[in-house]
């Protein structure tokens, strides 16, 4: 049987002999086949899953690090998140408490507003809400109008303290003997008692004469026709032709010229004429309206309106000075509420 496979297998005890037939030997070749082409699959099925592990491997990696960035961006996102609302939170802090702040002021600026009405005696109207900006605007223009007019106006004591030895009007003159209308007062003080002008103006005149007349004699114009006159002075503080503001030193009470004693001769004149100058001395503002009732050679109603136009000027001048300084104010907070809205959608 050359087609049988004879195998021996030599041990201690002898040998054995094993015969394969043909048929067992296509088995045998054919599980030894089947045997090769499991073992190739199984190698290159290890292969293509070890490769697709690789590939997965490295997929996971790069999910892994775009997810790590993501977190960070949502992490930097929310840090920004968080400072534009505390920004915005610090803003309406902010105009909460300065919204507070003028609500305040505007309450203590009407409180301000009726007392100074009150003062200058301004009449409210009955049953009807006059806008705090008319108001305030009102109570401006009478307070400069009387500012105005006690400073280019003469008024107070040109002494800060005296004693009235002989007043305005007709008298018998201590020294002629002759009976005479006293344009002036009097003002009793000791030789150099500082002088000081009643309202702005400019020196007119000064003359010095000591032995004769008025003496020392100093005239200075104020605004609207109104001049003061000062005679017996000691010492002259200014000179003609310089200007002076109301309480400036202007020279010192003395005992020159036809005199009796140390005293101030002082004069009120409006346009040339002598006022008594009491009712000027006596001029404040806590009596503002006493000179007007009392002085009837002056037009006062037509001289008000000159200075209250000159206020009302004045007042719209500023207004619109203030005006432009809050559009300045409102257009900057404009631009840090569009800086803070621009922010928050990045």
């Amino acid at each position: 049987m050359p087609h049988n496979i004879r195998i021996a297998v030599s041990h201690a005890n002898g040998s054995r002999h094993f015969v394969l037939s043909p048929s067992l030997k296509k088995v045998l070749l054919t599980l030894l086949l089947t045997l090769v082409v499991g073992i190739v699959a199984s190698i290159a099925t290890i292969y293509y899953l070890n490769h697709r592990s690789t590939a997965a491997e490295m997929t996971v990696k790069n999910m892994t690090e775009k997810s790590s960035a993501l977190v960070g961006q949502l992490e930097s996102l929310k840090q920004k998140r968080q400072q534009l609302e505390q920004q915005i939170s610090n803003k309406e802090e902010e105009y909460a408490q300065t919204i507070e702040e003028k609500d305040s002021e505007l309450s203590y600026l009407t409180q301000r507003v009726s007392s100074v009405e009150e003062v200058l005696g301004l009449e409210k109207e009955d049953g009807s809400e006059v806008p705090l900006t008319e108001r305030l605007d009102v109570a401006v223009i009478n307070s400069a109008v009387r500012a105005t007019m006690l400073r280019l106006i003469p008024s107070g004591q040109p002494i800060e303290s005296y004693r009235r030895s002989s007043g305005y009007g007709s008298r018998t003159h201590p020294v002629t003997g002759n009976k005479k209308f006293h344009l002036g007062l009097d003002l009793t003080a000791d030789i150099g008692t500082p002088v000081y002008a009643p309202a702005d103006g400019v020196v007119e005149y000064k003359r010095p004469s000591r032995k004769t007349g008025y003496g020392n004699l100093l005239k200075i114009d104020h605004a609207f026709g109104f001049m003061t006159l000062y005679a017996h002075l000691d010492k002259f503080n200014v000179n003609t032709g310089e200007f002076v503001k109301k309480g400036d030193l202007i020279g010192w009470s003395g005992n020159t010229g036809l005199s009796t004693g140390p005293h101030l001769h002082y004069e009120v004149r409006f346009l040339g004429r002598a006022l008594n100058p009491k009712r000027f001395i006596a001029w404040t503002p806590d009596n503002f309206e006493s000179l007007f009732k009392e002085e009837d050679k002056v037009k006062w109603a037509s001289l008000v309106k000159i200075v209250e136009s000159m206020a009302a000027t004045q007042v719209q001048l500023a207004s619109d000075a203030a005006g432009q300084s809050s559009l300045v104010t409102a257009a900057n907070h404009s631009a840090v509420a569009d800086t803070v809205e621009i922010e928050s959608t990045k």
